[in-house]
């Protein structure tokens, strides 16, 4: 990753508070929490001298970035991924946006958490559910469902069959995902979702 380096240690060999967030953080787009900052060692108390220096930029309650972090139309779903600490995964209609799948164009940000703290934004869709390694993929700074995963998603949360079939030709069409992935990512679902999937793999040819 760009900017990425070991952290610095001092005579002693110990790490400097400073480098290890960052080392941290720039693994996050530059995004932080007050739960990271205070587990490398530095003090809730010192964070207003950070923030007037310019160093630390506050974002919301309880998270931070860089300063000097470079700016992204990937920013949002970085920074509420790194709030949760890597315990969120994009899903659902954000995760077919990013992968090219279909035109939902999503009023919110649907992330899959099993985080269940409350989150301070109303652009936050939320759905609370663990998920398999197999079923996420990392993109960048942050984690998304994989195609296959995103499409059954979409199958079990009721968008028309019209707006499935589309998104997945889409993800077909584009090399994202295959029939024999897709068919097995339905193999523990409902039958009414692979079958659904089903009729939208027909409509694919």
């Amino acid at each position: 990753m760009t900017g990425w380096t070991e952290p610095e240690h001092d005579a002693s060999g110990r790490v400097d508070p400073d480098e290890a967030l960052r080392h941290t953080a720039l693994a996050q787009a530059g995004f932080f929490t007050t739960r990271q900052a205070v587990a490398h060692g530095i003090a809730t108390i010192d964070f207003v001298g950070r923030i007037a220096a310019g160093h630390w930029i506050r974002i919301q309650t309880d998270l931070f970035r860089l300063g000097d972090s470079p700016h992204t139309k990937f920013d949002e779903f970085a920074q509420w991924c790194a709030w949760y600490e890597g315990a969120a995964v994009v899903s659902h209609q954000s995760a077919a946006d990013l992968h090219g799948m279909g035109h939902l164009q999503p009023r919110f940000l649907h992330l899959s958490t099993a985080d269940q703290r409350t989150v301070p934004s109303n652009r936050l869709a939320l759905h609370h559910r663990q998920l398999r390694e197999q079923d996420c993929e990392q993109v960048g700074c942050f984690r998304i469902t994989t195609p296959a995963r995103t499409a059954v998603d979409l199958a079990a949360g009721g968008v028309s069959q019209e707006v499935l079939d589309e998104l997945v030709g889409d993800a077909i069409a584009i090399g994202r995902v295959t029939s024999a992935q897709l068919h097995a990512a339905v193999v523990d679902q409902p039958a009414a979702v692979a079958d659904r999937i089903e009729l939208a793999l027909l409509a694919a040819g």
